[in-house]
């Protein structure tokens, strides 16, 4: 029987292991925020096209940890996603969560200068499981710049 609790507690310990390396592997809320307002300094500085190639590259510095930065244009579409290109193109009021939730229009519709968050529920690439979302959303010149974080 000690043999049976012994396993039993290595196993529970190494869960809570992995769940505690899981917490370290998210991005917090800070560095969504960082990251949104390090993308809206680089197209200030470099403008739309040359800071969108750089931020839908695999290797532009805009993808961390389970953080990755999308981008809809004025014209309501996804300029930027930089952890799925075959997003790019997309209309963005078609975008929907896992429950059906149109979120890319509440994105796009709620979005201010001052940054607002935006609830949803998507597949999080880096578990590959359905987790509730929170996204930072900043306008800025018809763009609507965020990044989300993963809350299980």
């Amino acid at each position: 029987m000690t043999s049976i609790l012994r396993a039993l507690l290595v196993i529970g310990l190494l869960a809570g292991g992995m769940a505690g390396a899981a917490a370290e592997d998210r991005g917090t809320a800070d560095e969504a925020k960082a990251m949104v307002a390090r993308a809206i300094a680089l197209y200030r500085e470099k403008g739309a096209a040359a800071a969108f190639a750089v931020m839908n590259r695999p290797d532009g510095g805009f993808r961390d940890h389970d953080l990755y930065i999308f981008v809809y244009g004025p014209d309501r579409m996804v300029v930027v996603q930089a952890a799925d290109s075959s997003r790019i193109g997309l209309r963005g009021d078609d975008v929907r969560d896992v429950d059906g939730k149109y979120y890319g229009k509440e994105s796009m519709d709620a979005a201010t200068p001052q940054g607002v968050w935006v609830d949803y529920r998507r597949h999080n690439p880096a578990t590959g499981q359905i987790e509730n979302k929170s996204s930072w959303l900043v306008k800025v010149d018809g763009y609507v710049f965020g990044c989300g974080i993963y809350k299980p």
